[in-house]
């Protein structure tokens, strides 16, 4: 019958004594299509070195996201964040060198809504709300994170790691063992839940090549101009990582304005997974969030610790963070902890 919702629940039957008893699980199906749910839990303890030192637990994502398939050709998602209502939205702008607020409002539990088109094997249309296509570890899942918060290219200039409502569509193109992964989308461009403000509207172009395995080269740029004002914003990504063993390197480097101000960024991160269960972390970020000020660079060069209880499922994270100033030095330097699920 249309629109009923059946799910079964996991069930095991009688093996021989020398075997393991291996669960049985079933789609979850859903009037029409079958439909699968997933979801991240992470919980922060933050301790911050600065002006005002103090430590806080802070419930950092709590996402819920159902995703299914109608025909092989129409897909769907919907993802949730209830740990995102934690206080008010703030918008605000730069106005003679201060920060001057624009708009308050609720924040929206809703984080991804979309419908994804594939009419053939190479091409699929995605129509709604999600992250847009700049930047490498932007679209990685948080779940996947090597480290506990993002670099500064998407947790402070926020060029990547955000969301929008438009369509994209992207491609996915292989010549022998290379593959060839382009993506181009038409945005709003005002952020996530938000309707357009002018004219224009944001649009967005990536391109992925890995010409070998283990090498991955990506390049992406975005154009936009921001709220009733029309604040231009324009950028510029490189990214790169290759994989060899138990060991990555991979690294961005990103420029241009946004918020009225040239900016520009880099970052540098390698690992090793020294145990099974055991990862090592290390990080160089560097940001200028105005290129045309002298000594207002930063970096921050994080180590961290990852300890794998059931892979990405269930795992710790331990950073500490370097706080560096190209001007007068100050003390800032931050501790994280992270304990997740995922499933």
């Amino acid at each position: 019958m249309a629109g009923t919702f059946i799910a079964k629940a996991q069930t095991t039957q009688a093996a021989p004594a020398a075997e393991a008893i291996k669960p049985e699980t079933e789609s979850v199906k859903a009037g029409f299509g079958s439909v699968k749910l997933n979801g991240l839990l992470q919980g922060w303890y933050q301790y911050d070195e600065g002006a005002d030192p103090k430590g806080t637990f802070r419930l950092r994502r709590a996402e819920i996201k159902l995703s299914g398939d109608i025909i092989p050709e129409v897909a769907w998602w919907l993802m949730f964040d209830p740990a995102t209502v934690r206080e008010d939205t703030v918008r605000s702008t730069s106005i003679d060198d201060a920060s001057v607020v624009t708009s308050v409002g609720r924040k929206s539990v809703l984080q991804d809504f979309a419908i994804r088109l594939k009419p053939v094997e190479t091409l699929s249309l995605d129509v709604g709300q999600y992250k847009i296509p700049f930047g490498m570890e932007g679209l990685k899942s948080s779940s996947k994170l090597d480290f506990i918060d993002r670099a500064a290219m998407f947790s402070r200039f926020k060029w990547g790691d955000r969301r929008d409502i438009g369509a994209t569509l992207r491609g996915d193109f292989h010549l022998g063992d290379a593959a060839i992964r382009p993506e181009v989308g038409v945005y709003n461009g005002e952020g996530q839940n938000r309707l357009d403000a002018n004219g224009h509207k944001m649009t967005v172009g990536r391109l992925v090549l890995n010409p070998v395995t283990g090498l991955h080269l990506g390049a992406a740029h975005a154009n936009n101009k921001v709220g009733a004002d029309e604040t231009k914003s324009a950028h510029t990504g490189f990214e790169a990582k290759y994989e060899i063993g138990p060991a990555s390197v991979y690294g961005e480097y990103a420029f241009g304005e946004s918020e009225g101000k040239n900016r520009r960024t880099y970052y540098i991160t390698a690992t090793c997974n020294v145990l099974d269960d055991l990862q090592l972390a290390a990080r160089y970020d560097w940001f200028d969030p105005d290129t045309d000020k002298d000594d207002d660079a930063q970096t921050e060069t994080t180590v961290g610790v990852n300890y794998f209880i059931a892979g990405n499922n269930a795992k710790m994270q331990l950073n500490y963070v370097f706080r560096g100033e190209e001007g007068d030095s100050i003390n800032n330097d931050v501790l994280r902890a992270n304990l997740q699920v995922s499933f």
